[in-house]
């Protein structure tokens, strides 16, 4: 017998009501960025069904608390006894791996932004989406090279699947870009001292450093960096880095880093400010706190694997196959970037900007044709 996929029709009424699933993590080490990201998933939902009064959506929400074993549970939960028809959200590319090869085993669209290591696109995956991608970070090596000018970086990363795959796009860029890396090096992803690399970077004369991480190592570079000094003209991170909670913690600590933002009030194409107005007053008014663009992401991506459910649901009773075949041609321009899928599930039009921690929020200063501020350099905050 053919299972009815999460649909529940509710007695005495045309309404149907279909389920999503999504695991992030809301305890643990990555709390704080499953959280953000948490709300604007709920977000995304919520403005669906305002808009769609006769095709309502049930999200099923679970905590992975950061374990990759948990994710895993939690996945084979959604895809068991919730029946979702499509799953969003996962952070961490160690979480996203093996979650998601439980949706792909079970024929169930997985959608995230949350993870960058390359061999996530790289499994013969068809049931895997990914919003963001690697290339779309090392923007950060054009505004070192063109913009400030200077020819010598130091990169620290984690040790961890993305942080790696990602420093080698980095220097793969850097290269390219004709800089010379004074200094590169890994470290443990819960290193809780850096100051000994902290000082092999001051002493490299490096120009720049570039840190990859998430954000309790952005706390602890930044933190022991205040002791270090390290004769530095420009800290830059990528991903995690400026977030309303480490913008809160840090406070002056924050002040002149730069990272790469997908988002920011007001970077939304002018044909989606309308959107984009709607989703920061909404997002205000509903978590008591202005959105960053973790909460950005999670928005966007819910929303294509929405759509994708609507246009399924237009076809009959909708299916994961059917859900899936719908966001793997999704086209356009969203809040955060364009999309794109290509064959192997990743946006290939995936593009972010870079911006400064200017008097206590982040500035879009990079690209030019993005920018809506001027880049301080050089500037470091200790």
């Amino acid at each position: 017998m053919r299972f009815a996929w999460a649909l529940v029709v509710l007695l005495g009424s045309a309404l149907a009501q279909y389920r999503i699933g999504s695991h992030v993590p809301l305890t643990g080490s990555l709390a704080r960025i499953g959280g953000e990201m948490a709300n604007g998933i709920r977000l995304a939902v919520e403005h669906f069904n305002q808009v769609n009064p006769n095709l309502k959506v049930e999200l099923v929400l679970l905590d992975d608390e950061s374990s990759p074993a948990k994710a895993v549970a939690a996945v084979e939960r959604l895809v068991g006894r919730e029946r979702v028809l499509g799953i969003t959200g996962g952070y961490g590319s160690n979480l996203i791996g093996p979650a998601s090869e439980v949706a792909e085993k079970a024929r169930v669209p997985y959608i995230t932004s949350g993870g960058l290591a390359r061999e996530l696109t790289e499994r013969g995956f068809k049931y895997f989406f990914r919003f963001t991608n690697v290339q779309g970070y090392t923007v950060v090596v054009d505004l070192i090279a063109r913009g400030f000018g200077a020819k010598r970086v130091a990169l620290l990363h984690d040790d961890g699947a993305g942080g790696t795959d990602v420093a080698k796009a980095v220097l793969g860029r850097i290269q390219d870009a004709g800089l010379e890396v004074a200094f590169q090096s890994s470290y443990p992803g819960r290193a809780t001292d850096l100051r000994t690399l902290l000082e092999r970077v001051g002493r490299s004369e490096a120009e720049v450093l570039i840190f990859i991480g998430y954000e309790n190592n952005y706390a602890v570079a930044l933190r022991n960096a205040q002791v270090v000094r390290p004769n530095l003209k420009a800290f830059v991170g990528l991903y995690s880095l400026i977030t309303p909670s480490l913008l809160k913690d840090l406070g002056p600590l924050m002040e002149g880093v730069y990272g790469t933002e997908p988002w920011t009030d007001g970077s939304a194409p002018v044909a989606l400010r309308a959107e984009e107005a709607r989703f920061v007053r909404d997002y205000r008014d509903r978590f008591r706190e202005h959105p960053g663009y973790l909460a950005a992401l999670g928005y966007v991506q819910t929303k294509l694997l929405l759509e994708a459910l609507k246009q399924a649901a237009s076809q009959g009773t909708p299916t994961p196959q059917a859900v899936r075949d719908a966001l793997a041609v999704q086209r356009g321009q969203t809040l955060v970037s364009e999309v794109r899928f290509d064959e192997k599930g990743d946006n290939v039009a995936y593009r972010t900007v870079v911006s400064q921690v200017q008097g206590g929020k982040g500035v879009p200063v990079w690209p030019r044709e993005r920018a809506y501020g001027r880049f301080i350099y050089p500037k470091v905050p200790w």
